[in-house]
Formats: C-alpha cells, structure tokens, sequence
C-alpha cells in the first residue's frame, strides 16, 4: 500500500512540475483612435491555442515556457504579430492598440453564423444597410432603408425578397424580422410592425436572402433582416433629427381630394443618446411623427421610447447582463383600398377604412458569459405586447408573446466553431375578428458547425428540429411538427479578392393565428374568410455566387453576382374568392410554386480623386412560377423554356395562368452618395415591373383597377435626390425630395403611392 501511495505521490508532483512550466500571456486590447476596448479579438499561437479578448478587451493565454509567435487579429483591423520568450511561471503583461485596416473595405456582419465574420467569407447572400443610408435618407421607418436593398420590395407594410412572396394583405410574412437577434413578427398576425424598430438607434441593418428556417425558425422562410442597434462608445453621444416634410400636389389635379393651399405634410423628431457610466451602458432612444396623410382618413400618430442598458459583471470575468425596453404609442388611419382611379385614387372605398389605436411593448431580458477560451454562453428573452383599443378605453384585441432563448457557442482548435441552441415561444391571442381565445407553443432546437480549411475554404452545416402547439379555446389541440431542417455551404476563395459561394438552405412556414381565424369585412360588400385547415407551407433555396472586389483608385467595392433557385410546396397565398354570393380573400394553400432568377449587386465606398463615394446598387430578374395552375412546369425543360420566354414578356404565360399572383418579377435600385466640400449630394432609383397577374375578380370588383392596369402596363421608374449641406462637425442641414418627378404610380392594384415629398431635415450631434 506505502508503495501505491508513494507512486501517487511522485504522479501528482509530477503533474504540478508540469503545470509549473507554464506561463500566463495577457493584456487589454483597444481601437488605436478611439481607445476603445474590443471584444472578440483573436490571439492565437503558431501551435494553433488561442483565445478572444471578452466585454473588457482583455485576454489572458496559457503557454509553456519559450518561444512564441502571437498573432493578434480582428475583422477591419490590421493584423498584428508579436515574438515573445516567456520563463516558467511568469506572467507576462502585453496591451496592444490595434490600427482599422482602410486598406479593405470589410463589412462584418453577424446574421449569417451568428457571430462575428466578413462579408465576403458567408456562404449565402447578404446585403448590409448602413447608418447614412437611413439619417441621409430621412427614413422615417425601416420600411423606407429597405427599399434600397436590391432584390427586397415592402409594398403595403409586406417584405418580399427576390419575388419569394407576393402581396397578401393580413397573411403572415415568410421575412424574419429580428432586432439584436431576437425576433419581431407579431404573435398573432406574424407581420413586421415597421414604426416599431428603433431605428434612431441602428448600427446596421443586415438581410439575408432566401431560406433561413435551420437557423431562425418558421419565419425566415424567405429570408432575414436583422436590425442591429448600437451601445454607447468611450464618450458620450448624442444626436438629434427634427424634420419637416410637404407633399406636392398630384401631376393630375383630379387626384388632390384637399384644398389647394393645405397640402398633407408630415413632422417629427428623433433622439437618440448613448452613453458608459462605469461599468453601466445606456442607450435611449426617441421618436414622435405625426403625419397628415396624402390618403383621405390615412392620417398617423405616433410616439415611441426605448431604452437599452447592459452591465458587465465586475466580479465575473466576462458576465454581463441587463434589460431592453421599448414602447410605442400609434393612432392611425387604416385604408385598403381605393375608390377610384381618378378622383377618388387617394380616397378610401366606402367602408374599407378604420381609425386605429395601437400600443405597443417589448421587454427583453439578456445575460451573456464569454470565457476567455472562446466559450459563449447567451440567454435572450421577449415579451410582446401588442394591443388595439377601439375606443383609447376598450381592447379590440390582445396579443402577449413570450420569448426565450438559450445559445451556446465555442471557437475550437483548427477554425472549427460550433452554435447551438433552445428556443420556446408562448403566444396567447384574443381578437374581435376571430373572436376567440387561441395560444400557441413553439419549442425548437438547432445547431450548426462551420470549420475553415487553411483560411480559403468555408464549410457549413447545420440543422433544426421545431414542434407547435395551437389551441384553440380549450377543446382543440392541433399539433405541427417540422421534419428536421437543414442547410449547408461552402465559401471558397479562388484568388484575391475573388470569393465562391454555395449554399442549401430549407425553410417551414406555420400559418399565423389570423392567415387561419380572422373573419371580417373589409367593406360592406367584401370580407376576409378564414381558413382553420390552412396547412404550413415548406420549401428549399439553393443558390450559387461569386463576389469579386475591386479597386478604383482609393475607391474599394465589390461586385456579386448570385444565381438563385427557390422551391415551395403548400405555398400559401391569399386570393380572391367567392363564397355565398359574398366576394372576399382567404389565405388558401396552392400545391407546389417554383422561383428562379439571377441578382446583379455593386456596393463600395471610398475616394475617386479627393471625392468621396459612396455606392448600392443592384438588379434582380425571377421567374415565379404556378406549378399548381400549370402542372407541366414541373418538367424542368418546359419551366426553363418559360422562364427565358418570360426575359421577354408573359402574355401567354398569364393567360395559362404560368405564374404566381401579385409578383414584380424585375426590381433594381441604385443609391450613389459623394462629399463636395461642405456638400453631401445624394441620388436614388428604383425601377419595378408590372404586376403581371392579379386576381381576375379583384381586378372586376375594384373600380377602376382593370382600367388603370390598362392605362399603366409597363415599369414604373421612381427617382429620389437629396443635399445636405454641413454647418459645422455637429450640425447639418438636409434636403430630400422623394418622387422628384411626381410619378403617379401604384406598386398593388387599388392603392396609389405617394405623390412628390419635399422634406427639410436638421441634425445636430452633441
């Protein structure tokens, strides 16, 4: 036994002589300009042990005694490499000020793997909107920032990417909307509300383009935009917008249903102030906008106020935590549809239009633990009110949401990261217009691995399981499973600059509570049908692309260029129908749609000459195919034919009934911006086609519908401009005119887009 024991003796000594040999590397790292701390930055050694900086910039690495070479780097910052020679048992102290890289021109965006990665290395497509894009533009809502992303079109409040849904009042969105990660569809409709993002507050906006189910769940069948807001810097920000806008009347006079001097006009103010109070960050936002509408009884109130704070755990190394609150405040007039064409094209259909009053509420609990290893472990939780109150005192409706998420991620050795998590969301709705009490339950499951082969090669894999709950009243349980969803990819970089991407992605959509209760008029003589056998829809996008970057003189962009190919099967839409002699809309399920189409995309920034420029522009072509309507599509001879006779036309196509409803099958936008002096001048277009085939009896039943799309068959081509002119650092002064040609245009049949916008805008930072 003494002999055991004295072996175990000399083994654990053993083990502390070993440990003994070891040193500590550490240090705090910060932005070279700003001194700011930055969190995530690797620092790795030849033999590939490694770690990140965490909430505080600090790093601290174990190493044996020796030489080593330390490699120091982050996205957009150049990086660095230092030769150290540590002794056994020493502790070594290295703080590094890194230097932002303006050699590049990295966007680094998060949505595509949930952390931290360039642009150019994702293997699928995504579109990045910056700040300027938003303040220059005097977007009022987020709404109006994503009708410069190419491929994307909002129409009536509706986000569509790459033709993957077309216009369906009252059904829920196949777009994810998420504000710092954390989903916004509403619980009952599950449509982005676009006034309630706190866009005073946005970083940056980010879009993904087709299927995201395997990582973001039931909305994202589409795609994702994922609004990220900022925390306060080092120093203290503050920045206020006040604007004052005024429509011009009609080109047509017939169309101005006010008197000649009290044209609509609009107002409003943002605020937004961040700030570090020690080891406290806040960030708070505001926004008031009151419009007179260009729409008879369309006319909007609103007020919102959000709050973000965060604290980093002074005692945890790596812990912080806090709450997000946002709240909103909203009194409008709801139109569908037109009267007429003419005189009555910014008038309401007798009966189809209803004064509104909304609040709005969100609280989102957060707790984040970053290890020095790399190790992150996450909770992010919401609860979602939204509430319409018919009268300021009495609720029409009621929707509570309850959102809670657990992530786990870890950066292993050789490039291999692994993201994995739980979600369960609790929804309880009542509503006058399905005038019962139904919740749902929705729990989920994903995770996803992505490894990097000798920094030219990115593979990914992931997958997703998802169960729902839907009960109505008390004496009804419907259950829905998801078959597991998968996607997969690949980035590969062919040469500098040159990136090769593939990706697989599946996506599942379930039905929203209204797509399958709601039961209401819109006027007197048409009403919405509910459908509770509404099935959920499911499909796939596969795609391939290449982004190629580019050097005009100091001037850095990148060209993209992606092939894409979108499959659906019980794809819902909303169509026009008619039941007991009563004509209406009801969300039905079609067997089987097919979208394909190619997008031509150029961003960039920098300077051409002393100028500064600033570029998005793009073009995206798809060819959305019924395969239900016409079944010999499903040959992939005869869909191809189609979809380059369509290239030239769709006549015969509509009338076969080859295509699905309510799509713009071309869409493309450029923005160009550039600094003369003291002058920041701006201009935009967007082109978009003819809505080929609408409902037949929609087009009858709509006075003046079939006439005006008679009248107006071709694309419509809208052109924005703006001058801004900088009174000092701190203060600017901006013109926007929107519409600038006072296009009378209509985007869906039976409502007319705004005529020409003329806006003042004043923004102080301080």
């Amino acid at each position: 036994m003494k002999r055991y024991f004295s072996i175990i003796l000399v083994f654990l000594a053993g083990i502390n002589l070993l440990n003994a040999q070891d040193a500590i590397f550490k240090g705090t790292i910060k932005d070279s300009k700003s001194s700011e701390t930055l969190v995530g930055v690797n620092i790795v050694s030849e033999d590939k042990t490694g770690t990140v900086t965490d909430i505080n910039g600090q790093y601290s690495l174990k190493l044996k005694e020796g030489k080593h070479k330390i490699t120091f780097s982050f996205l957009g910052y150049g990086t660095q490499v230092k030769q150290i020679d540590l002794k056994a048992g020493q502790d070594e102290m290295y703080n590094l000020d890194l230097v932002v890289d303006s050699k590049q021109l990295e966007l680094v965006v998060v949505t595509g793997s949930q952390y931290e990665k360039k642009v150019s290395e994702e293997v699928v497509s995504i579109d990045v909107v910056k700040p300027y894009l938003i303040q220059n533009t005097n977007a009022t809502t987020l709404a109006g920032a994503m009708d410069k992303v190419p491929g994307v079109n909002v129409i009536d409040g509706q986000a569509t990417i790459r033709g993957g849904s077309g216009y369906a009042y009252g059904t829920g969105s196949r777009v994810q909307l998420l504000v710092d990660e954390v989903p916004m569809l509403t619980g009952d409709f599950s449509e982005i509300r676009w006034n309630f993002v706190p866009i005073e507050n946005t970083e940056q906006v980010e879009v993904i383009k087709g299927a995201a189910s395997s990582l973001y769940g039931t909305g994202a069948m589409n795609g994702v935009i994922n609004v990220r807001t900022g925390w306060a810097k080092e120093k203290p920000q503050t920045t206020l917008t006040v604007y004052q806008g005024i429509y011009s009347s009609p080109r047509r006079d017939i169309l101005r249903w006010w008197d000649k001097f009290s044209n609509p006009f609009m107002t409003g103010v943002f605020f937004s102030h961040r700030q570090k109070f020690d080891n406290l960050h806040v960030v708070i936002g505001a926004n008031l906008n009151s419009l007179k509408s260009y729409i008879e009884h369309g006319d909007d109130q609103l007020a919102r106020l959000n709050l973000k704070t965060k604290i980093d755990n002074k005692k945890v190394k790596g812990l912080s935590y806090g709450l997000n609150f946002n709240a909103m405040f909203q009194q409008f007039g709801r139109v569908f549809l037109w009267a007429d064409a003419d005189t009555g094209a910014y008038k309401p259909f007798a009966g189809s239009q209803s004064n509104d009053f909304y609040s709005y509420l969100t609280l989102d609990p957060h707790i984040t633990y970053l290890k020095e290893n790399g190790t992150k472990h996450s909770f992010r939780g919401r609860y979602y009110n939204v509430t319409r109150w018919g009268n300021r005192e009495t609720k029409d409706a009621s929707t509570n949401s309850y959102y809670f998420s657990y992530q786990y991620q870890k950066h292993f050795k050789y490039n291999i990261t692994l993201t994995t998590g739980l979600i369960y969301t609790y929804t309880h709705s009542f509503s006058n217009i399905y005038k019962e009490f139904i919740k749902t339950q929705l729990a989920s499951g994903y995770a996803q691995i992505e490894k990097k082969v000798k920094d030219k090669l990115t593979i990914l894999g992931g997958v997703r399981y998802e169960v729902q709950g839907l009960y109505q009243r008390i004496d009804s349980i419907q259950i829905e499973k998801t078959t597991p969803l998968f996607r997969a990819g690949l980035n590969y970089t062919l040469g500098k600059g040159t990136f090769l991407r593939a990706s697989f992605g599946q996506g599942y959509r379930i039905p929203s509570i209204a797509e399958r209760y709601i039961d209401a008029n819109v006027t007197s003589a048409i009403k919405i049908f509910k459908n509770p056998y509404l099935q959920p829809e499911s499909g796939w996008t596969a795609e391939i692309g290449l982004k190629q970057a580019f050097k005009i003189n100091k001037w850095l962009g990148y060209a993209d260029l992606a092939l894409f190919w979108q499959e659906y099967k019980d794809m819902i839409e909303f169509l026009f129908v008619v039941k007991n002699g009563t004509f209406g809309f009801q969300s039905q399920n079609i067997t089987r749609a097919r979208i394909a189409g190619a997008e031509l995309s150029v961003i960039g920034q920098g300077n051409i000459g002393p100028i500064p420029v600033r570029l998005l522009t793009g073009y995206t072509f798809n060819y959305p195919a019924d395969l239900g309507l016409d079944t010999s599509q499903k040959k992939l001879n005869v869909y191809l034919q189609n979809f380059f006779q369509s290239m030239g036309g769709v006549d015969s196509l509509n009338a076969k009934g080859s295509i699905l409803k309510y799509r713009l099958r071309n869409v493309a936008r450029a923005d160009i911006e550039f600094d003369l002096g003291k002058f920041t001048i701006g201009y935009a277009i967007t082109y978009n086609s003819f809505m080929d085939r609408i409902d037949g009896v929609f087009q009858l039943a709509i006075p003046g519908v079939e006439e005006y799309r008679k009248l107006n068959n071709k694309g419509i081509v809208v052109m924005d401009a703006r001058l801004a002119y900088h009174i000092s650092e701190k203060s600017t002064v901006n013109l926007v005119v929107k519409n600038f040609t006072n296009q009378e245009y209509s985007l869906r049949p039976g409502m007319m887009e705004a005529p020409r916008l003329f806006t003042l805008q004043y923004k102080l930072n301080f």
